[in-house]
């Protein structure tokens, strides 16, 4: 049913069902007063009967209490210790059955109770038809009474859980509506948690960490577009004028065309992994512990051919068994990254070493060629920024490996010496687990 699905009709059901359980609980309650009403007064009538009589130890005093008394016919009995019957009263009634001492009966037309005689047992019946319905009568007055109550009382309650879910759930209308007015002209607005109920505001709390992702998603790819164009505006416009001069001329120069469709090919290559790095730090996708010494193996072996085109050596140190959380795909990028970094603007040998340093795993990648100024190291990690304008390349490199490194929880640095240095650091993954395992 539709109202099940509403807040306000579970509400309303739960209130509903409380009241019906109470009404209930009254309801029984008043049909056993009843025998409860019947075993109080008689009991009391029995007390001062007694004390009329002026019992002794005997058991001749029973004989003249009276067989009618408050409207009601009275039997009495004594047994003894065997159960025997010794007197009854009246002498042509019939005696009332035994009870252990202390016990009541309440039986259809007739109360009994027995109380202590000595060693024998005193049993007193009572026919209380009569008095019976004159109460019976006196608990429908109450009863309906109480019907009237009840009912007024369930109005009351219905109209104020009405009036209560609908105070409750108004914050809730305004979230919604704020939330309906998020788009992507204004996505920094947020749901207000403030005035949200304890129940729903985590929520809210969970929408607005969604929401503050797909913001940052939708910044990056904006960002990553209006760039992409930006960048692709001039060898594109380059390309075109070889093809209109090849046109005109008759004549391609194949080579320079070549050479501008690689180079396109590789700004469209380094645009995509950096937006796929940014992605990743916006919408974190899974992360996987690796093995840190075999992506860099794995990387140098990959560039090996390259550096030996170029006639370059390479001089290799990994230690073993060093291992990061993130994404195997990326980090394998970043190294070579850096490698290509290396190997086409740097010069000499190019030194890698994979390192342990405490709680971190440290890559180093050195070349011989000068390291940049202190106020230009930072902007390297800028984009479309390179260190020399004229050199090859598209100034995206050190922006994608910082950005890996970071999803990664590390960072990337130029370090302060002569030559030019490039140290990663990242987590250890044993170091995290260990640090969880404290915690």
């Amino acid at each position: 049913m539709k109202w099940t699905k509403s807040l306000r009709g579970r509400l309303t059901a739960a209130m509903a069902v409380v009241f019906a359980l109470g009404a209930a609980n009254v309801v029984i309650y008043l049909l056993d007063i009843d025998q409860d009403l019947r075993s109080h007064i008689m009991n009391k009538q029995v007390d001062a009967l007694f004390a009329a009589a002026g019992t002794n130890s005997g058991t001749d005093w029973v004989r003249n209490l009276p067989t009618r008394f408050a409207e009601a016919d009275w039997h009495f009995a004594v047994y003894d210790s065997s159960g025997a019957l010794v007197l009854s009263s009246p002498d042509n009634g019939r005696p009332p059955s035994l009870l252990p001492s202390g016990q009541e009966r309440i039986e259809g037309q007739s109360a009994s109770i027995s109380r202590p005689l000595g060693s024998n047992v005193l049993v007193v019946q009572k026919s209380d038809w009569q008095e019976r319905q004159e109460l019976r009568a006196l608990l429908r007055v109450e009863l309906a009474g109480s019907t009237f109550v009840i009912a007024a009382l369930g109005i009351l309650s219905f109209l104020m859980v009405i009036t209560l879910a609908a105070w409750v759930l108004r914050s809730v209308g305004q979230a919604a509506a704020l939330a309906r007015r998020i788009d992507a002209a204004d996505a920094s607005k947020r749901i207000p948690i403030d005035d949200l109920p304890t129940e729903i505001r985590p929520l809210a709390v969970a929408a607005n960490g969604a929401l503050e992702r797909l913001a940052r998603a939708y910044a990056s790819e904006r960002r990553f577009t209006a760039e992409a164009a930006h960048e692709l505006r001039t060898p594109l416009a380059v390309l075109g004028l070889r093809l209109q001069k090849a046109r005109s001329e008759e004549n391609v120069d194949w080579d320079s065309v070549d050479r501008e469709m690689k180079q396109m090919a590789r700004l469209v290559g380094q645009l995509t992994a950096l937006a796929r790095a940014e992605s990743h730090a916006a919408l974190p996708m899974e992360t996987e512990t690796i093995s840190m010494s075999r992506v860099v193996r794995e990387a140098v072996a990959d560039m090996m051919l390259l550096f030996e085109d170029f006639q370059r050596d390479v001089y290799v140190e990994i230690s073993d068994g060093l291992s990061v959380n993130g994404n195997a795909g990326q980090m394998r990028q970043a190294v070579q990254n850096l490698l290509e970094n290396a190997l086409f603007h740097g010069k000499g040998t190019t030194r890698v070493i994979l390192r342990n340093d405490q709680d971190k795993v440290v890559l180093d990648i050195e070349d011989d060629g000068p390291a940049p100024a202190t106020d230009e190291r930072e902007r390297l990690f800028d984009r479309f920024h390179k260190h020399r304008q004229t050199g090859p390349g598209s100034g995206l490199g050190l922006a994608i490996v910082r950005q890996i490194a970071r999803n990664s929880g590390g960072d990337v640095v130029i370090a302060h010496q002569e030559t030019f240095r490039v140290s990663v650091v990242l987590p250890s993954a044993k170091g995290m687990t260990a640090l969880g395992a404290n915690r």
